[in-house]
């Protein structure tokens, strides 16, 4: 909590506020584009250069603003050493978008559950170390809520609904909306492609000298690229035509809500940066909560996605499973001999931490977590636990 200490109590609402403003508006931006549009690569490809932009727009700042940043130079040596994490970020957002696209706005967290227990898992595979007993019950608890939505705990009926009162669902179309296999497995995809690039970033890391913008420069530019290809396989630039005509989604929409996506996903960076410096892990943790509760009443209000006691469940487990792994990680250690802290195991543990869902994330990160959110911030959240983060970026 030191970081809280030295800050007002105004700038640390003001930084959790703006966060989680921007992450609640990226989801539903996005989920409300995905609902009339076939587009969802062509959707997120421009999300990424919008973000590309936005970054080489900050190189007009004076040398002093603390988001000062000059583009890097297109190096190929640098883009071999950073091209694994770029394609792991670049998987993980399509997965985040296809799984958004799929499943209910309020049980898009529940769908990417699995990100904590995965992150905890290949980080104890990548150091040797065994996870303590309270890591284990934390990633236990999320991992029952996800598996909740299959398995459902007996006595808790999966009847009782809360949706607007014109929503007549039958019970049969709300089985098969409970949990869409295909969404749910993009879910999954997407959190074990989270687990996978908080290993790969510490390498990318030092490619760039630790230079967090840099790795979020080169994260958006190099997925775009890589993002063309799997447009054209997909058969979605024939639709692009359509779109333009109004025979597929409304094209209107579409534009407002890719620049809308993409500014916000490259806010959310700027939170994210900003949030190194007043906040906690600890307060990143209560605000997903909070935020996983508005997402899902959004999703309600604004979708009229049908919420019941079996979902609600699923949501309750994974918070406090979460909940419960920040708990245990903020309390203090008793001095003992030990290894050093590698940057591997902060990164892993600050993914749990900040993603209870999410890429969005990015897009959670798009979306991560938690969120669906972009690249751009996870890679700002996720350097904040590197050692020597200050010293880096002072650099």
């Amino acid at each position: 909590m030191a970081a809280e200490e030295q800050s007002s109590p105004k700038a640390v609402f003001g930084v959790v506020s703006f966060y989680m403003f921007s992450a609640l508006v990226m989801v539903m931006v996005n989920k409300w584009v995905l609902n009339s549009s076939s587009l969802p690569l062509t959707f997120l490809l421009l999300q990424l250069v919008i973000s590309v932009v936005c970054l080489t727009l900050l190189s007009f700042l004076p040398p002093t603003s603390r988001f000062a940043f000059v583009p890097p130079r297109w190096n190929r040596s640098i883009i071999i050493a950073v091209a694994p994490v770029c394609t792991a970020n670049v998987v993980g957002l399509a997965f985040n978008i296809y799984c958004l696209k799929l499943v209910d706005a309020s049980f898009f967290q529940v769908a990417r559950g699995l990100t904590l227990p995965m992150t905890v898992v290949l980080q104890s595979v990548m150091t040797g170390e065994r996870p303590t007993w309270g890591t284990v019950g934390s990633c236990a608890i999320v991992t029952w809520g996800f598996t909740h939505t299959f398995l459902p705990t007996p006595f808790i009926s999966s009847a009782s609904t809360i949706a607007p009162s014109e929503a007549q669902v039958s019970s049969s179309v709300l089985s098969s909306s409970e949990a869409p296999v295909l969404g749910m497995v993009f879910g999954v995809l997407s959190a074990a492609m989270v687990a996978i690039h908080a290993v790969l970033i510490k390498s990318a890391l030092k490619s760039v000298d630790g230079k967090t913008l840099d790795l979020a420069y080169w994260s958006n530019a190099l997925s775009a690229l890589a993002l063309l290809p799997g447009i054209l396989v997909s058969g979605e630039l024939a639709g692009l035509p359509k779109l333009i005509r109004g025979e597929d989604g409304n094209l209107g929409a579409f534009a407002l809500g890719t620049l809308v996506t993409g500014l916000v996903g490259f806010l959310i960076c700027v939170a994210g940066l900003l949030s190194i410096k007043v906040t906690s892990p600890v307060t990143h943790m209560f605000s997903s909560a909070v935020r996983s509760v508005l997402q899902t009443l959004l999703g309600v209000w604004l979708f009229r996605d049908i919420i019941n006691a079996s979902r609600v469940m699923s949501i309750t487990l994974i918070l406090t499973g979460s909940l419960l792994y920040t708990w245990i990680k903020s309390r203090p250690k008793n001095p003992q001999p030990q290894a050093e802290s590698t940057p591997m195991k902060d990164l892993a543990e600050q993914e749990g931490l900040l993603e209870s869902t999410s890429q969005n994330e990015r897009t959670e990160a798009l979306l991560k977590p938690v969120d669906l959110e972009s690249g751009l911030g996870s890679e700002a959240r996720r350097r904040s636990s590197e050692p020597g983060f200050e010293k880096s970026r002072r650099d």
